[in-house]
C-alpha cells in the first residue's frame, strides 16, 4: 500500500470513528429527549406503566365582607429656603397632628411613620430654590365611623396631605376570608371537573396537583395636597372582596 493509498485509508477511519460516535449521541439523545417529554407514569393500584390521564380546571371562590379597618396616609409636607428650617417646620407641625391623633383616642402603637423625604427644590432654569420635607402617617383605626373625623382633626393641627384612605380588614378576619374564598374556589373547580368528566365517560380518581393564586384589592380613597372642609365625609364600603383562583389537575381513567 503506497502513501497515498495509507492517506486516503486513515482519513476514511477516522470518519468512521467520528460517525459512529455521532450516530451514539443522536440515539442517546432522542432517548432521553422521549423520556424527558413522556406522560408521567402512575403507580399502585393502576398498575406500573399505566399513563397518567388528568383534566385541569380553574375554580373561583369569591368572599366579601364589611371591611373592619381603615388606613390613612396623611402628614405634613413643609417648604423653606434651607433643609434646617424645612425640617424644623415640618417637625413642629408633625408633633401637633401625632398629639390631636392621640388626643382622638387612636393608641401611638397605630400611628407610624409611612415614609420621610427631605430634597432640595429648582426653578424651571435650574436654579436652587430651597428644600421640602414629606413625612407622612399610616394611622390605623377599628372605627370606621370616624375617618372623617380623623382627617379634619389632623388638617386642623397643621396635616396639609391626606393621600389615601384605605378600608380593609383585620389580619384574623382577611384569613377568615380568605379560606373561605379557598372552599369556595376548591367547590367550583371540583364541580367543573366534574362536569367535564361526565361529559366526557371518564371517571375522576384523584388529584395531581393544585396551584392557587388570592386576589384582594381594599377599597380606597386617593386624595393629594387637601385641606377639606369640615366634617369631611368619609363613607365606608358595604362590602370588600378577596378572590381566590384555583387551578386543579384531576386524575381520570
Amino acid at each position: 500500500m503506497d502513501m497515498r493509498e495509507k492517506q486516503l485509508y486513515g482519513i476514511i477511519l477516522t470518519l468512521a470513528v467520528a460517525l459512529a460516535g455521532v450516530s451514539g449521541y443522536l440515539v442517546a439523545f432522542t432517548q432521553q429527549s422521549r423520556a424527558q417529554s413522556s406522560v408521567p407514569v402512575i403507580t399502585g393500584e393502576q398498575g406500573e406503566g399505566t399513563q397518567l390521564r388528568t383534566i385541569v380546571v380553574a375554580g373561583l371562590g369569591v368572599a366579601a365582607a364589611k371591611p373592619n379597618l381603615a388606613e390613612l396616609r396623611l402628614g405634613v409636607a413643609t417648604q423653606s429656603l434651607t433643609a434646617t428650617e424645612a425640617l424644623a417646620k415640618n417637625a413642629e407641625s408633625m408633633n401637633k397632628v401625632i398629639e390631636a391623633l392621640k388626643a382622638m383616642g387612636i393608641p401611638e402603637k397605630d400611628i407610624e411613620t409611612a415614609y420621610f423625604s427631605l430634597y432640595p427644590t429648582y426653578s424651571s432654569d435650574g436654579t436652587l430654590t430651597g428644600y421640602e420635607v414629606n413625612n407622612m402617617l399610616r394611622v390605623s383605626t377599628l372605627s370606621l365611623d370616624k375617618v372623617g373625623q380623623i382627617i379634619d382633626k389632623s388638617v386642623e393641627a397643621g396635616a396639609n396631605r391626606v393621600e389615601t384612605v384605605y378600608f380593609t380588614f383585620t389580619k384574623d378576619k382577611l384569613e377568615e376570608l380568605n379560606t373561605l374564598a379557598r372552599q369556595r374556589a376548591v367547590g367550583d373547580a371540583r364541580a367543573k371537573a366534574e362536569t367535564v368528566a361526565s361529559s366526557l365517560g371518564v371517571k375522576i380518581v384523584g388529584v395531581a396537583g393544585a396551584v392557587e393564586e388570592t386576589y384582594y384589592y381594599p377599597s380606597y380613597y386617593e386624595r393629594a395636597m387637601v385641606v377639606p372642609p369640615a366634617p369631611t365625609p368619609i363613607m365606608p364600603p358595604t362590602e370588600v372582596e378577596v378572590t381566590v383562583s384555583i387551578r386543579v389537575t384531576f386524575m381520570i381513567e
